[in-house]
């Protein structure tokens, strides 16, 4: 075993014997010639332009400031383009391609030397490497969500607030440019931001002042104003946006109410002109609420109900999503998402749909001799000043909506409501709740604020009544028409009914219907001319003794969908073309034109013709019989 004195001497002997001896560095010369440690190296800066991918030749870019560029291939190569892109500052181009050119100094003891000097910048290397960084991103698609001001949800639905120049991110204001997932926030004008959170007695006090200044038809208005207020907050956040509309007469304040709730948000669209068309354009790609003004009162209903066809996309899950074309030709999306207020006299004529998204809420005139109207305007400014506050508190409030909103909607649905009515009642509940209280509602307040707006809960009967399917029956069914040999016009629903009787009833019982017009062949008449035939539930066999045709048990019409006549009924409506049809096909008792053995389309009876493409539709379902369910 070697001892420790011979292995330090083996030790000492190979340094000495080394080809190459251990030097002590001393740092060679600084800046003024003279000796020091080595300077540490520069830590290379990021790029200030975020690469985001590439499309069929165009590079999409966020640029310096976190704004959205789009820059073609050719475009790459120009000076201006990317000197446009870095926003006039071209120090990390000169930085990271730099172009140099020689330049000779003289020293202090006369020697003549020479050294490069950053003129500029390589545009074709910077280009090359902005166009490597956009393939490296991928592909730029509808994946990618450009954000433009307005509160939108995170990936686990939390609201984050675009205020233009800022992002609010949880408790944190982030620059624009920020990222998260496929959503980027892009860099806009400054726009109005939530302040800190104000108490729930502010929210309270608006709330005593809505329902001391205005008069509602319906207790508990002011709850389901709150409400509106309160989701309109939260921009597209919130996946079921409720609508409302705000109507009544002449005189009844709709208007300053409409600028109460106008003041009270800081971020918004308000207007009291606009079609359709000009709030997509004018909203585009922001998630804010949009206050209309006399949104009906206007010569042209088509204009009042594009508007309430917008709010069918517009308050739920992404929003409006469409495309428009351009007169350059090329396509440009639209994305629209928010809260809709609406305001007019009356409302446009609401198909089931739209009532599903819409609260209405009616408002009658003062008492005579009351004039708020200063109080109206001092309310406005009050709530312009306390706006920010209370979008703060709503924001801040996101977890406990969210909680509340299930407690109500469980709560409504015991009330008898039907399930999306559920959804629009319990989202404005919980706007309510969250603003004017500070813990979620226990069972027991569900209930008692379910009571509260009980007669804004709709039955099912009510939805089933105001359905698109039995507003078309309705109409239908009053439509008069021309009686054969007779200038007496009858509604279809009383001839209908004429045929369901037993032979000669009525011609007994009432002597005046024993004119020949109002026979039984005469009615049948009338109505084989609009394509509708009546099949009692003991019909009695033709003359060829063959039983009638039916495809259900008890009273019941063939319809030929394609009479002329019959579509006339419903011109100029909301069921024209072929939409009184695919209502028709809704019923429960509708069935399809019939088969025979052989799988072709057999041919109905309908007055002296025989038409293919009939169906069947029960008188019961009609309110024309009481032959069953």
């Amino acid at each position: 075993m070697m001892s420790s004195g011979d292995a330090l001497s083996d030790i000492r002997a190979a340094v000495h014997s080394a080809d190459r001896h251990f030097q002590i560095i001393d740092g060679g010369k600084d800046k003024k010639g003279g000796g020091g440690p080595p300077e540490a190296p520069q830590v290379e800066e990021d790029c200030p332009v975020v690469t985001i991918g590439h499309l069929d030749g165009a590079f999409y870019f966020l640029d310096r400031v976190g704004q959205l560029r789009v820059l073609k291939a050719s475009q790459m190569t120009r000076r201006a383009d990317l000197v446009a892109l870095f926003g006039g500052n071209i120090s990390w181009l000169k930085a990271k391609f730099p172009k140099t050119t020689k330049v000779k100094e003289k020293g202090q003891d006369g020697e003549e030397t020479s050294r490069d000097v950053v003129v500029d910048f390589k545009i074709n290397h910077a280009a090359e490497y902005l166009q490597r960084e956009c393939f490296r991103a991928g592909l730029y698609g509808d994946h990618i969500q450009i954000r433009r001001p307005g509160v939108w949800p995170d990936p686990k639905g939390m609201p984050i607030v675009h205020c233009g120049d800022r992002v609010l991110v949880g408790a944190k204001l982030e620059r624009p440019g920020t990222r998260i997932g496929n959503q980027i926030w892009a860099a806009a004008a400054p726009e109005p931001r939530p302040a800190a959170p104000c108490d729930a007695a502010e929210a309270r006090a608006l709330q005593q002042s809505i329902r001391d200044l205005w008069n509602f038809r319906i207790p508990g208005s002011d709850v389901i104003v709150m409400g509106m207020l309160a989701c309109a907050y939260y921009g597209a956040a919130i996946p079921w946006r409720p609508a409302g509309f705000l109507t009544g007469g002449a005189g009844c304040g709709k208007s300053s109410l409409l600028e109460v709730l106008k003041s009270a948000i800081p971020l918004k669209f308000a207007t009291n002109d606009a079609s359709k068309a000009g709030i997509e354009q004018t909203v585009d790609g922001r998630a804010i609420p949009m206050l209309v003004d006399e949104a009906s009162d206007r010569v042209d209903q088509r204009a009042a109900r594009a508007l309430l066809d917008l709010v069918l996309s517009a308050t739920g899950g992404e929003g409006t999503k469409g495309a428009r074309g351009g007169s350059d030709g090329i396509a440009r999306k639209i994305s629209v998402a928010g809260s809709i207020i609406m305001a007019s006299i009356r409302p446009p004529d609401m198909e089931a749909q739209h009532l599903g998204r819409f609260t209405i809420v009616e408002m009658v005139a003062a008492h005579k001799g009351a004039d708020h109207t200063a109080e109206h305007r001092d309310l406005a400014a009050w709530a312009k000043d306390i706006g920010p506050a209370m979008w703060g508190r709503a924001i801040a409030a996101w977890e406990r909506y969210r909680e509340a909103r299930i407690v109500l909607r469980a709560a409504i649905g015991k009330a008898g409501c039907q399930p999306r009515e559920m959804d629009q009642m319990g989202s404005l509940l919980a706007g309510w709740w969250t603003l004017t209280h500070d813990h979620v509602p226990a069972e027991s307040e569900a209930d008692d604020a379910v009571q509260g707006v009980i007669g804004y809960i709709r039955s099912a009967d009510q939805v089933m009544t105001q359905s698109g399917t039995q507003q078309m029956i309705d109409f239908l069914l009053s439509q008069k028409v021309q009686m054969n040999r007779s200038t007496d016009r009858q509604p279809l629903n009383v001839l209908i009914s004429r045929m369901l009787e037993p032979d000669r009833q009525r011609m007994q019982e009432e002597p005046e219907f024993q004119d020949v017009g109002y026979s039984r062949d005469n009615v049948a008449a009338v109505l084989a001319s609009y394509g509708i035939r009546v099949v009692r539930a003991n019909e009695p066999p033709g003359r060829s003794g063959q039983p009638a045709l039916r495809a259900s048990d008890g009273d019941g019409l063939w319809i030929w969908p394609r009479n002329a006549m019959l579509a006339a009924l419903f011109k100029d409506t909301t069921f024209a073309g072929q939409k009184y049809i695919y209502e028709f096909a809704r019923m429960e008792s509708y069935r399809p034109p019939p088969k025979n053995k052989n799988g072709t389309e057999r041919a109905v009876t309908i007055g002296k013709m025989k038409h293919k493409g009939c169906f069947w539709v029960r008188c019961c379902e009609l309110g024309l019989s009481d032959d069953g369910e």
